[in-house]
Formats: structure tokens, C-alpha cells, sequence
């Protein structure tokens, strides 16, 4: 009978997590907020780390920072459905203007979880597109038109 020998496969998950834990908690905290941050990256980290020794990724950092974008948008769409869901099962109840985003923090959590992303590298990390799309495994024009539309968005938003 052959051994599977676990400890290999757990050293280097670990080594991974101790890499890239901040960077990616600091990364999901601008797209989801703190409350969330934690619990995205621990499932994109798991649910990633096994496909990515199955698919042989060779940019991990990549992979995991795109592992995180794809599961808050999954958490921002399952939010937006269950609000749905919650507004139709009350009913209309006024008919009162939608609050207006005064500050920049509301701003940015307005826009898509693709475009948060791009601004954070870009503004936060100071990252050139080129190297965004790269981290994010897109085209650099995809991020380009990121930033142009998040810059149209918070200039809308905070007029």
C-alpha cells in the first residue's frame, strides 16, 4: 500500500497562507468591508489552494487575489438577491429619494466589486494597469475600463 504523505501539502499551504494572508485581507476589506474580509479570503484560499496544485498555476499570488474578487462578488450578488427578495416580500412602502453617497467610503462601496478592485490597486497599492491586470489574471484594457468607469461613478456619487 502507498502513503500519502499530508505534511507536505500542509507546510506549503501554510507557507502560502503566511505569504499572502495580509495582502489578501487588506485587498478583501476595500471590497467587502472588515466584517467580511476574513471569511472571503479563508474560502477563496481553501476552495483555490486544491485546484491550484490540480491545474499547476504558476502565478498563485495571482490566482488567490483573483479568488477573492470572484467570491465577493459572489457575496455582493447573493446580498443583492436577498435584498431583492426582502423589498418584494414587504412591498412599496414610500416613495422617498434614494440616499445620496456624501463620502468618499460610500462612494466606492457603490461601485462593482471588479471596479473597487481595480481602484484599490491602483490608488491604494499604486500599482500601474499593466501589473492590475496581471494580479487579476484580466486584459489591460479590462482595466482600463475599470478605472473609467469607477472614476465616472465616484465623480457622479460625490458631486
Amino acid at each position: 500500500m502507498f502513503e500519502i504523505d499530508d505534511t507536505t501539502a500542509t507546510s506549503s499551504a501554510g507557507e502560502l497562507w503566511r505569504s499572502h494572508a495580509d495582502e489578501l485581507l487588506r485587498f478583501a476589506t476595500v471590497l467587502v468591508g472588515p466584517t467580511d474580509a476574513h471569511d472571503i479570503v479563508v474560502e477563496a484560499f481553501f476552495k483555490s489552494f486544491d485546484s491550484m496544485d490540480a491545474t499547476g498555476v504558476t502565478n498563485q499570488r495571482a490566482y488567490l487575489f483573483r479568488a477573492v474578487v470572484n467570491h465577493a462578488h459572489d457575496l455582493r450578488r447573493a446580498r443583492e438577491r436577498r435584498w431583492a427578495r426582502d423589498l418584494a416580500a414587504i412591498g412599496p412602502t414610500s416613495t422617498a429619494a434614494p440616499d445620496t453617497f456624501i463620502d468618499v467610503r460610500r462612494a466606492v462601496a457603490g461601485l462593482s466589486v471588479q471596479q473597487r478592485a481595480v481602484v484599490y490597486f491602483a490608488y491604494w497599492e499604486d500599482l500601474p494597469e499593466r501589473s492590475i491586470a496581471e494580479l487579476l489574471l484580466v486584459a489591460p484594457g479590462t482595466v482600463r475600463r475599470h478605472l473609467v468607469r469607477a472614476r465616472f461613478n465616484l465623480r457622479k456619487a460625490l458631486r
